[in-house]
């Protein structure tokens, strides 16, 4: 009886020479052959995946899960306090159309960068090819600024009609 290897139970010890010769046999199986254990790689390099064969030669394409898109994060961050800004501009309009005005330029400036942000981002994730991910999150800051921008000229209009 030979002793398994702990590691890999399921693998049979190559054969034995027989007695008198001087190494293994012809004939081993690639099976029998000592594993090849690979060196381990950092946590941060993807594990390649083998693709189909073109040619006779193998192409080799790393797994790589898509980034996270800038300026779509940025997109919905301006978005977003386009939309905080304009909302107090909003009602402050009414009472007093100077702060009408100055929240008029903030959600203004905010819904006027997200977009800009937006149709960047867009075009980067498209252009990527499945690199870049984040085109919800791109299209919401989209539509956030759009809102923003309306918001902003309906606090501008009321802002002018009150002075």
């Amino acid at each position: 009886m030979t002793a398994q290897d702990p590691y890999h139970p399921h693998m049979q010890p190559p054969p034995q020479a027989p007695p008198g010769s001087s190494g293994p046999p012809v004939h081993a199986h690639p099976q029998y052959q000592q594993p090849h254990y690979p060196a381990h790689q950092p946590y941060w390099q993807p594990m390649a995946v083998p693709a189909p064969s073109i040619d006779g030669f193998h192409i080799v394409q790393p797994r790589l899960k898509p980034i996270p898109s800038g300026p779509a994060i940025g997109s919905l961050v301006a978005g977003i306090g386009a939309i905080l800004g304009a909302g107090p501009g909003l009602i402050s309009a009414a009472f007093n159309p100077w702060a009408g005005l100055t929240f008029f330029m903030f959600a203004g400036l905010f819904g006027i960068g997200s977009l800009a942000l937006a149709v960047y981002a867009r075009r980067q994730i498209r252009a990527s090819r499945g690199g870049v991910s984040g085109g919800g999150v791109a299209t919401t800051g989209l539509v956030l600024g759009i809102v923003a921008c309306s918001l902003a000229a309906l606090t501008g209009l009321i802002a002018l009609a009150g002075s």
